[in-house]
């Protein structure tokens, strides 16, 4: 009786399960409550968001092409090539390797022994093709480091970044394709890159990468993002298995049934679009590659030869403002060369205290200014100042054969930085502000926003009122600093008649396959008077006849007008570090071009600035149809004017023939002398010739001549002729007119 009381259990403890299971219901019930009301909607979205998925479709990013229609920039896909390189064999229940049909071991790697140890070297290869940084050795090494190695890599990155075509070239390797990896984690190896078909030419103008991340770019790329990136896609779908989504039974949107892939592999065949992809669309840029390609070699054989820090090579249109080519160079210290390089736009982003360039500014500035009265012909003292009030020295870098004062005129054209402190400190130094000022409605002082992304500082506007060092020095260049392309943009307006364009990098947006232009925009209608932009052409052609850029410029028929500049690149300043720049517009006749060339800390002037610009003027003319022809079509819309051909020293034979392939008979005369000049003529005034006379004992001058009629006609004098280039004669050693004997040598530069 006692054990049957002591068996039954307490009634406090059955109390005790009881409330225990009925807090377990009520808590169950809570729950089933919160998860179903109270938090509901939260765990139902988890839940979808597990089999179900908005996904995007990449829009195809535009194309950027040149002016002259080839492809600058694109959109490629590259891929980073990894591999699952296990290699175990499979063991039954006795732990003994498993054997299929033939007797082998029957292995679970994704490459089998045999297929791996066949094509090895046949990746390698294909590999080594794509990447000529590396050979297939190195990647012979490191596949066989991954596979040997104790714990195998199921997932080892071989290389990065190489083309779509090579990714798939290893896939199709036989045995091979099943140890390509196509995701890590959950990012596909596959994705779009932007590739710049000419490889570093004109980058920081098409465009830099910011960072992989953010998506943005310098250049073209950055400025019309929003026209060359398009909207991508969106659509639902729903999860099948891991890797494989099939469409979300359509709700909202237009159903498309098509087959598409997502991530690289997974089909989608009936899609729910939310959001309608729409490509992006290509730009025309304003650069031809054909003038790009002259700049930036003319550039870097300077930069080369000369040396420097950096330079910026920049050809316009003169009437539409269109920015023909735009060189940036910045020094690589690690691949020894000249390179565009990110975050570096030398021509639009760097701003630099001009030199003597900044003179033809002042210049005009003085002539504009209708209270001066200057005339260009009264003489100014030059050779050594001394600043009033400082006694700071100046003086001028060169010699002027002896003279203490030329015209104003010759101050610009010999670059004296004493004539022109001495032409500021007589008329505005009771009136500084009044200059700058001056100087502002004439010069862009002002940030140009071109449709580029690049950081375009604001130019540094001097103070001149507390200081008579500061008033002499803005004269000739200095305590002012501005970015090349407002050099140019000035010097543009002085060959455009006047009238000041914005530099424009793109010429035209392409929608649905028409072409939007992108028009020229003036910013300012007339800088100066016609007769004060008269003179100040006429000194920047003397400039280049007979003055500091004489010697570059020597051969040049088409003509060029235009400046040197020369400044101390750092302060203290120090012999040696200067930036060296020449900018002017060509023809002379009817401008159609200008150009400048800046090279940075270099130890060399602005005369060796010009020779790079003479370069890339002579390319730019052999390129032009119009130019190159030797028949300019005037500008009044009359087709039927043209100038005449002139030719220089030659054989009248040789004339005489060149002149009837041209139909022009009445040029064709019998009793010419054997060498002449003949001169062009017009419908008033008839063609004609002049007799050549070659003087014995010295050296004739071949200058312009063919090489042929050059020969033959030092050959007559008895001297040797030795020469270099192709073209025409544009300069010869000796000069003309130096004494010479038979048997000596005349070394002739063709160009």
């Amino acid at each position: 009786m006692n054990k049957e009381k002591n068996s039954k259990p307490p009634k406090t403890l059955a109390l005790i399960y009881a409330g225990l299971v009925v807090l377990s219901a009520i808590g169950i019930v809570w729950r089933l409550i919160s998860i179903q009301w109270v938090h509901g909607d939260e765990w139902r979205q988890r839940g979808a968001d597990r089999v179900t998925s908005l996904r995007s479709d990449p829009a195809r990013r535009g194309n950027i092409y040149s002016s002259d229609g080839k492809v600058l920039a694109s959109t490629v896909p590259i891929c980073d090539l990894y591999l699952d390189l296990l290699d175990t064999v499979v063991l039954n229940s006795k732990g003994k390797a498993r054997l299929d049909n033939n007797g082998n071991p029957i292995e679970s790697g994704p490459i089998v022994d045999s297929n791996y140890t066949r094509y090895l070297d046949s990746v390698c290869q294909i590999l080594a093709d794509a990447v000529p940084s590396h050979d297939a050795a190195y990647f012979r090494d490191r596949i066989e480091a991954g596979r040997n190695a104790p714990n195998q890599r199921r997932c080892l990155l071989v290389q990065r970044a190489i083309p779509y075509s090579v990714w798939r070239a290893v896939c199709g390797v036989p045995g091979w394709g099943r140890g390509v990896v196509r995701h890590v984690g959950d990012e596909s190896v596959i994705r779009q890159v932007r590739s710049h078909v000419y490889g570093n030419m004109a980058e920081n103008t098409i465009g830099f990468p910011n960072s992989r991340a953010s998506r943005s770019f310098t250049g073209l790329e950055g400025y019309y993002d929003s026209v060359l990136r398009g909207r991508d896609g969106l659509y639902n779908c729903r999860r099948l298995t891991r890797s494989t989504w099939l469409a979300d039974p359509p709700t909202d949107g237009d159903l498309v049934r098509t087959a598409r892939y997502v991530n690289g592999d997974s089909v989608v065949f009936d899609t729910s679009i939310v959001q309608t992809k729409i490509d992006g669309q290509d730009i025309i840029s304003t650069i031809d590659t054909r003038y790009q390609d002259i700049a930036e070699s003319a550039l870097r054989k300077a930069l080369r030869t000369y040396g420097g820090t950096s330079g910026c090579a920049i050809l316009m249109e003169m009437e539409t403002g269109y920015i023909l080519a735009c060189s940036s160079l910045t020094i690589d210290t690690h691949a020894h060369n000249y390179l565009e390089m990110p975050d570096r736009n030398v021509a639009v982003s760097d701003i630099y205290e001009p030199g003597s360039t900044f003179k033809t500014v002042v210049m005009a500035t003085m002539l504009a200014d209708r209270t001066n009265g200057i005339d260009t012909t009264m003489p100014v003292q030059v050779g050594r100042r001394t600043v009033p009030g400082s006694g700071t020295v100046i003086h001028d870098d060169h010699v002027f054969a002896g003279l203490d004062s030329m015209s104003v005129r010759e101050v610009l054209i010999q670059s004296s930085n004493v004539g022109m402190a001495n032409l500021a400190w007589q008329y505005y130094r009771n009136r500084r502000d009044t200059l700058v000022q001056q100087v502002g409605q004439i010069f862009p002082y002002e940030v140009l926003n071109t449709d580029i992304a690049a950081p375009e500082p604001r130019p540094r506007i001097p103070r001149l009122s507390g200081s008579n060092d500061d008033l002499m020095r803005f004269s000739f260049g200095y305590t002012t600093s501005v970015s090349a392309l407002q050099i140019l943009t000035f010097y543009n307006a002085l060959g455009n008649n006047g009238r000041m364009v914005k530099p424009l990098f793109c010429r035209g947006i392409v929608r649905d396959g028409k072409v939007s232009t992108v028009r020229p925009v003036v910013l300012r209608e007339k800088i100066m008077s016609r007769e004060s932009l008269a003179k100040i052409n006429d000194m920047l052609v003397g400039v280049t006849d007979h003055g500091t850029a004489h010697k570059a410029m020597q051969g040049v028929t088409y003509g060029i007008a235009g400046k040197t500049g020369t400044a101390y690149a750092t302060y203290p300043n120090r012999a040696g570090d200067y930036n060296a720049s020449f900018v002017g517009f060509f023809p002379t006749d009817r401008p159609k071009y200008s150009c400048i060339v800046v090279m940075k800390r270099t130890p060399v002037f602005g005369a060796q600035a010009a020779a790079a610009f003479r370069t890339i003027a002579d390319g730019v003319v052999a390129m032009d149809k119009d130019l190159s022809s030797g028949a300019s079509i005037d500008r009044t819309g009359d087709s039927s004017i043209v100038r005449k051909p002139v030719a220089r020293n030659a054989s009248s034979n040789s004339l005489r023939a060149a002149y009837k392939q041209l139909g022009m008979d009445r040029m064709i005369q019998r009793e010419a002398p054997y060498w002449v000049t003949y001169y062009a003529g017009d419908d008033s005034t008839a063609a004609g010739y002049r007799q050549f006379v070659a003087v014995e004992g010295r050296v004739p001058d071949c200058t312009g001549m063919t090489i042929r009629d050059a020969i033959e006609l030092l050959h007559s004098q008895g001297l040797q002729v030795k020469f270099s280039g192709c073209g025409k004669v544009a300069s010869q050693s000796p000069r003309p007119g130096a004494k010479c004997s038979r048997g000596n040598t005349v070394f002739l530069n063709l160009k």
